[in-house]
């Protein structure tokens, strides 16, 4: 390990890919503010490559549903004592703890006990999920900095020190600058990106509904194409071997004739897999059907119509029915306040989201409509959130008084 017993410190840690992402680019933020402090914690290659000395991985904390939870419980606890270890060797002057408030709402229970302020980045969802939690969120963390606008309000009526902060979608996006000719995808077919989830578990459920709904698509319209980007922290030709299942159809396409692509790609039941490119994929795309996420956010900053296909197992998706009391799922519905793309949640048939991706790419009435909508929610997110972030946490750790909200 890098980290020195004399150096000032601070503790990062992401619960998933997407966090890493964040975190690497709150951690180069911090350092502009915060030159002298040298970040460790849970990452992920990003925050890796942004820095950060690793004592565990993302991977280890990628866990998806209530009964996938369960069976890593001892895992999970034996993670936490390795990540108090270090904590206590080195002694950070603050901790960031990045969404996945599973698992992070219980360490900043034990960061708080050793005197350590804690900065939640991505408000947990507790006004979806998990309001009687709110006093656990107020009794050990400092200051939550969230990224969605219309949370705001649930946080400040429970007396929790919320800053929104922005977006960092909206930055990310303002960046991606896609034309398909640089991807290698051809300028005259449909293109359907599929972003099925970056967990394991998510993947394997809602992959043979994708695969479905590509073969109903390509009755309508043969020369669709379906590409589905896959997490550059999972292995993807493993993802792609178990999806296959014993298919004979596996092709490596950078020695095949037709489309090639920019990066490692295979083909699978009429699915094209590729490695990471998610966000320039969706960009590219004519439709997409996404999983409900921070990916339906995406999807509509960047302008291209959806539907959102989720599918979990049935034990969770019990408890979710019951704990979940919202008339959405996805962020871009919740955003808009009403039903602005479809949601297809577990039980639903195929056909319909097969009909529902067709009138999105042949209806341009429709598709017009749904990009104005877009395009305002676009508006009224704010960016900067890493600055934001950074700037709060670091005038709380130079004049150790609150952060102006």
């Amino acid at each position: 390990m890098s980290v020195g017993k004399k150096q000032e410190t601070y503790f990062i840690s992401a619960g998933e890919h997407s966090g890493d992402l964040l975190g690497a680019d709150l951690v180069l933020a911090l350092r502009e503010r915060l030159p002298k402090l040298t970040p460790f914690g849970v990452v992920g290659s990003a925050m890796v490559h942004a820095g950060v000395e690793e004592v565990a991985n993302v991977s280890q904390l990628s866990v998806m549903g209530v009964a996938e939870v369960l069976k890593k419980v001892s895992d999970l606890c034996m993670l936490e004592q390795r990540i108090l270890h270090f904590i206590d060797q080195w002694d950070p002057k603050f901790a960031v703890l990045i969404d996945n408030p599973g698992f992070h709402l219980r360490l900043a229970e034990q960061l708080k006990m050793r005197g350590i302020k804690v900065y939640q980045y991505v408000a947990p969802k507790l006004w979806a999920w998990g309001a009687s939690r709110a006093p656990k969120l107020r009794d050990n963390v400092d200051l939550v900095l969230g990224i969605l606008p219309f949370e705001e309000e649930f946080f400040r009526e429970r007396r929790i020190n919320y800053n929104y902060v922005g977006s960092p979608l909206k930055d990310r996006i303002d960046k991606v600058i896609v034309k398909r000719s640089s991807l290698g995808l051809p300028e005259n077919r449909k293109v359907i990106a599929c972003l099925p989830g970056s967990r394991p578990s998510e993947i394997k459920l809602n992959l043979p509904t994708l695969a479905a709904v590509r073969n109903g698509v390509a009755r309508e319209i043969p020369d669709a194409m379906f590409v589905v980007p896959v997490a550059t922290n999972m292995d993807l030709l493993e993802v792609v071997d178990q999806f296959r299942a014993g298919r004979d159809d596996l092709k490596l396409l950078k020695h095949a004739a037709g489309t090639r692509v920019a990066v490692e790609s295979y083909e699978c039941a009429g699915l094209l897999f590729v490695r990471g490119m998610s966000l320039e994929m969706m960009a590219a795309a004519d439709a997409a059907i996404v999983a409900s996420g921070t990916a339906t956010l995406e999807c509509a900053l960047l302008g291209t119509p959806m539907a959102v296909v989720y599918t979990m197992s049935d034990f969770t998706y019990q408890i979710a029915k019951h704990a979940v009391k919202l008339p959405y799922v996805s962020l871009v519905n919740l955003l808009a306040g009403k039903r602005l793309v479809a949601e297809f949640i577990q039980d639903f048939a195929v056909e319909d989201v097969t009909s529902e991706i067709l009138s999105l790419l042949r209806d341009e009435v429709k598709r017009k409509a749904v990009l104005e909508q877009f395009e305002d929610i676009r508006d009224r997110l704010k960016g900067a959130a890493a600055e934001n972030a950074a700037t709060a946490i670091a005038q709380r750790f130079s004049d150790g008084k609150p952060a102006s909200a």
